[in-house]
């Protein structure tokens, strides 16, 4: 064991001089997402915006029931596209982009890593859908060692004939056995002309605000105003490795004139006691935004008594109004006979500016099997809450060094705060006092020079049960070059007792090899105190370990395109807790990924 771990560390030793990364690719999904820090980034998200920034959205090409289900655009901005399109053809930059009507220079900076202006056609002429026939490969080894090295396996296998088909199959093994253990997979058919699509196996269905059918886990919290409104992608793919958050079934999806429906039957429950669950939506498309009635209904028979535990109607709405977003949505729960709702507002405030403001009912009885709405604690049940947040910028603009292109530039100041206020109607507390939490969040963002960037983020959690209070202090120092990045972090946090951490890490990049090493230490006595600290990963594979204990640890996280049609991937990790008085065993991980596409 002892002599894995020593191979691991000379290795990094030897690699420190080859730091790397191209950009950092979870604070571009983070800051589109709308939240504070990649630790606070929900999982799927990150699997399904990752995807994007290796394969672009082609908003050019793409029909609309791609531009829907990608969940990057809201409904009034899909129909804004399609409309500009139509009427005077491919755009051709991304400043042409901005001025198109609900989109803007700043989410157009942020959408920018996302999608692709490759164009079929010239200005003013028919559009023409790529036929283009793709296949791509990925094969993935982890090695985990504490007091056993413990191996795992995942395959991943994607095909696709440009809008007209695309598919996937994976396997993985996560468990002790030696067989797979998961084998989720796909077909998307596509049929443009008709603005309809037809899917089996692993999907995604998510509706509305997330109040009553959104398929995957969401942490949701809320911090900047981009976090507020939820872009529903109605039916989507689903390219997880292991499926455990998608809906496994049939469904499909169609425009009639302004009305689109989507139905989907899936599997519901577990082996133990299997069900189906159909579900029905019914969206009007509107000029200014979307109004949509979903109804589902999940159905068990175990051991031949059937029965009903969960079914939900809701009604949802968005509108974008003179660059004001409107957004709400109310559900039934037949079961429990309780109705939860929320409503919200984005709007700017100011050139540099923007506020977003929401309410929230989500009564004790209402079970949030399927939900994943904004909230502030866990789950969509039990709160009443209301949450404020705005997000500003001034100064002058600062070229950002080694950047190049749109959005190459940024503002001397930047900064937001968020303020949550929630009562618990059932209490959390053991003595039955009343169960209230208010959070309140505060940050900025300096460019000193177009090399040397200072952040600050403080953030304050308040609430009558357990540790009243818990403040979290966090301090990052960025330098950019066209060359070499380097970041360090320094976050104390004050709940229990006192917690530490801080690490360094420098990035380096060529045009074929992007590595990215990362050193640290922490001390958190006690689990009131641990710190979370986002560790790059495998694509396809998102990593926020909680740091407890007293140690420090060493990280190696890179790639390598060997050839047009392929890249190596590579993530090392050692942990060790030689400050500890109790011993603590240490841990060491290595993965490994090859990816080929044609």
């Amino acid at each position: 064991m002892w002599r894995w771990k020593s191979m691991m560390a000379a290795t990094l030793i030897i690699c420190s001089d080859m730091l790397a990364q191209e950009y950092d690719t979870f604070a571009i999904i983070a800051e589109f997402l709308g939240n504070a820090s990649a630790e606070e980034i929900d999982p799927e998200e990150v699997e399904r915006l990752e995807r994007y920034i290796e394969h672009p959205l082609k908003i050019n090409i793409a029909g609309q029931s791609r531009l829907e289900e990608c969940g990057l655009l809201t409904q009034y901005q899909t129909a804004s596209l399609m409309d500009y399109l139509t009427r005077h053809g491919d755009i051709l930059s991304l400043t042409e982009l901005a001025a198109v009507d609900g989109f803007g220079t700043d989410f157009v900076r942020r959408l920018s890593f996302f999608i692709s202006l490759e164009s079929g056609r010239l200005p003013g002429n028919g559009g023409m859908s790529s036929k283009r026939f793709h296949q791509e490969l990925e094969v993935k080894a982890t090695g985990r060692c504490n007091d056993e090295l413990i191996g795992q396996y995942a395959l991943k296998y994607r095909i696709g004939i440009g809008d007209s088909l695309q598919a996937s199959f994976s396997l993985s093994k996560s468990s002790a056995a030696g067989r797979p253990d998961a084998f989720p997979g796909n077909v998307f058919w596509y049929f443009r002309r008709y603005g309809a699509k037809v899917a089996v196996g692993n999907f995604n269905a998510r509706f509305g605000q997330g109040l009553a059918l959104w398929s995957g886990m969401s942490i949701s919290g809320l911090s900047k105003p981009s976090s507020y409104l939820k872009r529903s992608s109605n039916l989507s793919p689903s390219y997880s490795y292991t499926g455990n958050y998608s809906f496994k079934g049939l469904a499909a999806e169609a425009i009639f004139g302004n009305f689109k429906m989507t139905y989907i039957t899936t599997l519901s429950g577990s082996e133990g006691e299997r069900g189906l669950l159909p579900a029905v939506n019914l969206t009007l498309l509107c000029t200014h935004g979307q109004v949509g009635l979903t109804h589902y209904a999940d159905f068990r028979l175990p051991d031949g008594v059937f029965y009903i535990p969960d079914m939900k109607t809701s009604f949802d709405l968005a509108m974008t109004l003179r660059g004001v977003d409107l957004f709400a949505e109310t559900a039934y729960d037949w079961n429990s006979d309780s109705v939860a709702s929320l409503a919200g507002v984005v709007f700017p405030a100011g050139e540099n500016l923007r506020v977003a403001s929401a309410l929230r009912y989500y009564p004790s009885a209402f079970q949030p099997t399927y939900s994943a709405a904004i909230r502030a604690l866990t789950k969509c049940t039990n709160e009443y809450g209301c949450s404020t947040s705005a997000e500003f910028s001034s100064g002058q603009w600062i070229d950002i060094n080694g950047s190049e292109g749109f959005g190459s530039n940024s503002r001397r100041l930047q900064g937001g705060f968020c303020a949550d206020g929630a009562y618990f109607p059932v209490s959390k507390s053991d003595d039955g006092r009343k169960s209230v939490q208010l959070k309140s969040l505060a940050e900025i963002k300096v460019m000193i020079t177009g090399a040397i960037a200072l952040k600050f983020r403080l953030a304050e959690r308040f609430r009558t049960w357990d540790l009243p209070f818990r403040t979290d202090a966090r301090m990052d120092l960025f330098y950019y070059s066209s060359v070499l990045d380097m970041n360090f972090r320094a976050n104390l946090v004050k709940c229990n007792k006192t917690s530490f951490l801080t690490y360094a890490e420098g990035t380096v990049k060529s045009k074929s090899l992007k590595l990215s090493l990362r050193s640290g230490l922490f001390f958190a006595d006690n689990w009131d105190d641990r710190i979370y600290a986002y560790e790059r990963d495998l694509p396809g594979s998102f990593n926020v370990p909680a740091f407890y204990g007293r140690g420090y640890w060493i990280s190696l996280n890179g790639n390598w395109r060997f050839a047009k049609w392929g890249r190596a991937y590579i993530n090392a990790s050692l942990t060790e807790y030689p400050f500890m008085e109790k011993k603590k065993p240490g841990k060491a991980e290595l993965k490994l990924m090859l990816r080929f596409q044609i």
